[in-house]
């Protein structure tokens, strides 16, 4: 399905359209088709935000194309919201610059033009960051609260925040330490952790497994150990492995018992692997920060997914420098020049917030707060680093750029100087 020469849905899509359908006619974010076998992965996989997003929207204009509309506006929202940022630490007029990167963020366009929750969730952490920085600036408590308000919502948009009240709870005891916060200040820690607790029980009353979503589980056994056991033996090893530990999962008794066995021995295979898994975790946090984002494409533009899973690396590692050709050879020549820009600018904006990390014209609490965000998220999205998981963050890091260029800017006039 799509409109002209994309398509504006992914196998995901379907899911929160299901969770919508299933909460408008029996009060369930069951996220399958009711019609079809029952999957007990279904009642957690998908936290129910976004269906309620749609929902809502929905019941303006009964229309998928209505959403995207909606969407492409909160994202040119959240960018107001990087300038307004900007402003509020001197940078009066930042370079155009700046916002023509987005230019080189292709993810950015592509998933405000598709049913998917990354646009919401980029909003949700974008406005629980900026909110701290406030809370920083003025500490104001209000923006205290709202912080944690919108990590709440983040939580019940993507489950990979679920864990972020960890790192957040961290930072309160820091701000606390250094005589910023009131001791009272940790209540609101209590709203995502609340959170989380009431999600983790609704899924216990459904599947009789306390947990948070079974997204957890699926990422574990495709992404962590798959990986992992495909860097240490072979891709076939590794799926060999991954299906007699689902083919003996399947004979457990309950629910309960088939996810526990599955994550204990995910959990077992990473405890014996671990410096192979130390390896590509690492790998996984490098392509965080500079995949160029190919797959986004593939979907969004309907590329045969068939001549195209596989990467240069695959190709040039079974066929050599044929391989690399006959890769190359699927592209048009624009996209071969531009994805390998899409790689120097991602490098760039990485180095820059690098660099600020270590600009001490900014209050080291604001460095520790970007700091908070995208290494949480870089790290537990796993070895599978990619365009789209750095999305949810990536205003964040165009909010830091400015400031590590001052930095870069400043070590090569030196340098100059000097010469």
């Amino acid at each position: 399905m799509g409109f002209g020469n994309v398509h504006i849905y992914l196998k995901d899509s379907f899911e929160y359209l299901h969770q919508a359908e299933n909460i408008t006619s029996g009060n369930s974010w069951y996220s399958g088709d009711i019609n079809q076998t029952f999957n007990n992965d279904l009642v957690s996989q998908r936290p129910p935000l976004y269906s309620f997003f749609i929902l809502f929207f929905k019941s303006i204009i009964h229309s998928d194309h209505f959403i995207l509309l909606i969407q492409c506006l909160i994202s040119v929202f959240i960018f107001t919201l990087v300038y307004k940022l900007y402003q509020k630490f001197g940078k009066e007029t930042p370079s155009p610059y700046i916002f023509s990167l987005l230019i080189f963020f292709p993810t950015q366009l592509i998933y405000s033009n598709m049913i998917m929750s990354e646009l919401l969730c980029q909003a949700m952490v974008f406005l629980s960051f900026s909110l701290l920085i406030n809370f920083l600036i003025n500490h104001k408590q209000k923006h205290l609260f709202l912080f944690h308000f919108f990590i709440s919502l983040t939580i019940l948009t993507k489950p990979v925040w679920y864990l972020f009240w960890i790192p957040a709870l961290f930072f309160m005891i820091y701000l606390f330490y250094k005589k910023i916060i009131p001791i009272s200040s940790f209540s609101y820690i209590f709203l995502p952790i609340a959170t989380v607790f009431l999600i983790c029980l609704h899924n216990y009353n459904q599947t009789g497994y306390f947990h948070y979503s079974s997204v957890k589980r699926t990422n574990m056994v495709n992404y962590n150990v798959y990986l992992t056991l495909a860097q240490k033996y072979s891709p076939d090893s590794a799926n060999n492995i991954i299906a007699n530990i689902s083919k003996t999962a399947t004979t457990k008794g309950s629910y309960k018992d088939f996810a526990q066995y599955i994550e204990d021995e995910n959990t077992r295979i990473i405890k014996e692997n671990l410096p192979t898994y130390l390896w590509v975790e690492t790998k996984g946090i490098f392509n965080f920060f500079t995949d160029h984002g190919r797959f986004d494409m593939y979907s969004f533009f309907s590329l045969p997914p068939e001549e195209n899973m596989n990467g240069l690396y695959w190709f040039y590692s079974h066929y050599g420098l044929k391989g690399v050709q006959q890769y190359l050879s699927q592209f048009p020549i624009g996209l071969i020049i531009f994805l390998p820009i899409i790689v120097l600018v991602n490098i760039f904006i990485t180095i820059c917030f690098l660099l600020f990390l270590f600009n001490r014209k900014i209050p080291l609490e604001v460095r520790l707060t970007a700091l908070l965000f995208i290494f949480y998220l870089a790290i537990i999205t796993g070895p599978i680093g990619a365009a789209r998981f750095r999305m949810p963050v990536y205003p964040i890091l165009l909010f830091t750029l400015p400031f590590g260029y001052d930095i870069l800017k400043e070590k090569l006039t030196r340098k100059s100087k000097n010469k």
